[in-house]
């Protein structure tokens, strides 16, 4: 009887088989044949001439194909062992065992692309026949013949037969398929596609939900496994939240220099930092890719009042964006009390006096994640960079003013916005006046500080316990350090003269502290000495105080899941430039920046990205393994449309 009906069982699971292979034969669409790159194909008259050592299939709509061992001409399997060529050259893109070739063609489609292809082409990306792993795939017949019957061969086995054929692919890299076509029991046609399988990014707003929440999943478990334990239970790649936090932290808040930001490291560090996290995201769902946000929409769709309100800032994706609570923190939704890392100094060499996982000159003592729309005092009169900022981008000519850019204005003040600052006296020193010049010195605090720090004028408190109140745990200018010296040395040996831009007792800009020849002008033009003096004791009195600064705005600004979602954004730009014209760019890196990691040679602190090798790769070497157009690349993203910006006349192009 349990015979019986297993037996049904497997004649139903059977019938529906056939009734969804027939039902994809109806999923039969057009592609653009414009780059047959990846694309061989063979013409055959007969079964015997090529393909098979057997006699034809039976005639008659009843799958006959013979399902032994096929013995496939020498020439196509020779070409199956070969790597496959991504070339403009015509004889490299088919196999020429017969001179006729084959009209055969197919779609590879997912739920995704079957609305949405992904950009190919010229100054696109050059493949025709892009899958992505994981994700359930169809191929199918362009303009199949009605009476004909196909077979599918993916990557050496028997996938199914009919005008369509659904696929599972769950790895990267290069796949074979071959597609024969048989009319009255006669091959009378072959083709051999390569397609290429890779991960590929989608802005956050057009991915489906069910992958949106997979992400989200993923980091959630990134905060609360530690790396010991989530290696054990993932695989070796698993990184956690705390760990990454803490490499940048290393790289962004040394005593020395910045190592990951003010130089063309910036872009190379952070695009494999990115990799990186996604690919620990993977080890928890390997279908998972990280999304980018593309916020060129808010910069154009909002006012820098308004934009906090975007879908994205809901409790259940990135969360409030400015929460009103005095500890700055979210409470509501998916990243309601974001765990920063306390007690982090047997973790961590760098940490605030807290013990928080945070930069050493913030010294905040809240145990969670932070942000705030306020910049010292004043309501942030910015808004993310737009169209015009990526189109400014595109138009330089040489990687080091381009990723310069991509370091600044490109990389979209998302960092300042979302994290902002508190517990500075720069709005009451100013009686809370607002002016243009005081709103562009209060951008410029944090980073001026910061300076300040790593020249050690500004010193923290060795160690504070969490029950010191913050007023008596503060950063701030040590008086043995700066007395006995003229402010406009302190400020001058810190750097600081060469970057800022302050303002006098009017409200007017001051952005000029030297000469030609690069000496101080101990009197302002303009200004007598008195009050010239005055101005470099403001300046430096407004610094020797970072206040507090939300993290996406310091050192651990990984402790924000907007974070992980903005550089994809700038890796996208940068995808897009690299695949356009490339005639007048100048890709020379300048090996002469004072900070290690931003020269080519330089180490980067990454390994097996890429591959199973255990070396670290040089700024160089990923600049060539981040290729948009390499094979090896892990990854891609979905386009390089912004019609948004069209609509506002800044059109973003490549060529």
């Amino acid at each position: 009887m349990e015979r019986r009906a297993l037996s049904r069982i497997i004649i139903l699971v059977g019938s529906s088989i056939l009734m969804l292979s027939i039902l994809l034969d109806n999923v039969i669409t057009n592609e653009d044949e414009s780059n047959p790159t990846q694309f061989v194909s063979v013409s055959s008259l007969s079964s015997s001439d090529l393909l098979f050592a057997y006699p034809p299939a039976n005639v008659g709509f009843d799958f006959s194909f013979d399902d032994r061992q096929e013995y496939l001409h020498p020439e196509i399997e020779a070409f199956l062992k070969e790597t496959p060529v991504v070339s403009t050259d015509p004889a490299l893109q088919r196999l020429k065992v017969e001179e006729i070739q084959s009209d055969l063609d197919i779609t590879v489609q997912n739920s995704y692309t079957k609305t949405s292809p992904i950009q190919t082409g010229k100054y696109a990306y050059p493949w025709n026949y892009i899958a992505e792993p994981y994700k359930a795939t169809v191929l199918a017949v362009v303009n199949g013949r009605h009476d004909a019957r196909y077979k599918w061969i993916v990557d050496g086995h028997i996938q199914g037969y009919g005008s369509s054929v659904g696929v599972l692919w769950t790895s990267i890299g290069w796949k074979r398929v071959i597609l024969i076509e048989k009319v009255n029991g006669t091959t009378t046609s072959t083709a051999v596609f390569n397609v290429i399988v890779k991960y590929v990014r989608r802005e956050i707003r057009s991915v489906f939900d069910r992958d949106r929440e997979t992400f989200f999943q993923a980091a959630m478990i990134l905060q609360r496994v530690p790396t010991e334990v989530g290696i054990r239970v993932f695989g070796s790649k698993y990184l956690s939240k705390d760990h990454l936090s803490r490499v940048h932290l290393y790289y962004g808040g040394s005593w020395d220099c910045d190592h990951w930001h003010q130089g063309a490291g910036f872009v190379t560090s952070h695009v494999a930092f990115t990799l990186q996290f996604e690919q620990s995201l993977q080890t928890i769902y390997p279908e998972v890719t990280t999304p980018y946000w593309d916020f060129t929409l808010e910069s154009t769709l909002y006012e820098p009042q308004t934009w906090r309100s975007s879908m994205v800032f809901a409790d259940d994706w990135f969360g409030k964006a400015s929460p009103d609570n005095i500890l700055h923190t979210v409470v509501d939704g998916r990243w309601a009390f974001a765990p920063a890392k306390t007690s982090a100094a047997k973790f961590s060499d760098v940490h605030n006096s807290y013990g928080v996982l945070r930069a050493p000159w913030n010294n905040d003592p809240t145990p969670f994640m932070t942000r705030n729309s306020a910049i010292y005092g004043y309501e942030n009169n910015m808004k993310p960079s737009g169209c015009q900022e990526y189109a400014f981008a595109m138009r330089k000519t040489s990687w080091m003013s381009f990723s310069k850019q991509l370091n600044s204005a490109a990389h979209g003040h998302i960092h300042e916005t979302v994290g902002g600052s508190w517990n500075q006296y720069f709005s009451e020193a100013n009686d809370n006046s607002v002016s243009p010049a005081i709103y562009t010195f209060a951008h410029e605090i944090q980073a001026l500080s910061k300076e300040l720090w790593r020249a050690d004028y500004i010193q923290c408190p060795e160690s504070c316990s969490m029950d010191v109140s913050w007023q008596d745990c503060k950063c701030e200018c040590s008086p043995e350090k700066i007395n006995g010296k003229a402010p406009y040395d302190i400020l001058n040996d810190a750097g600081v003269l060469d970057e800022a831009s302050f303002y006098d007792h009017s409200g007017h800009l001051i952005s000029s502290w030297k000469d030609d020849n690069g000496t101080i002008y101990y009197t302002l033009p303009g200004y007598t000495e008195e009050e010239s003096l005055k101005i470099y004791e403001d300046l430096l009195y407004l610094l020797c105080d970072p206040g507090h600064i939300g993290d996406m705005y310091q050192a651990t600004s990984t402790n924000d899941i907007t974070f992980w979602v903005l550089h994809p954004t700038v890796d996208r730009l940068w995808h897009f430039k690299r695949l356009g014209d490339q005639s007048n760019f100048n890709e020379t890196w300048d090996p002469y920046h004072p900070c290690y990691c931003h020269n080519p040679t330089d180490y980067q602190p990454f390994q097996n990205l890429f591959d199973n090798d255990t070396w670290f790769y040089t700024n160089m070497e990923l600049y060539e393994k981040l290729s948009p157009s390499s094979p090896d690349m892990p990854y891609i993203y979905d386009n390089f449309y912004w019609p948004h910006c069209d609509l506002i006349g800044e059109t973003i192009s490549n060529q």
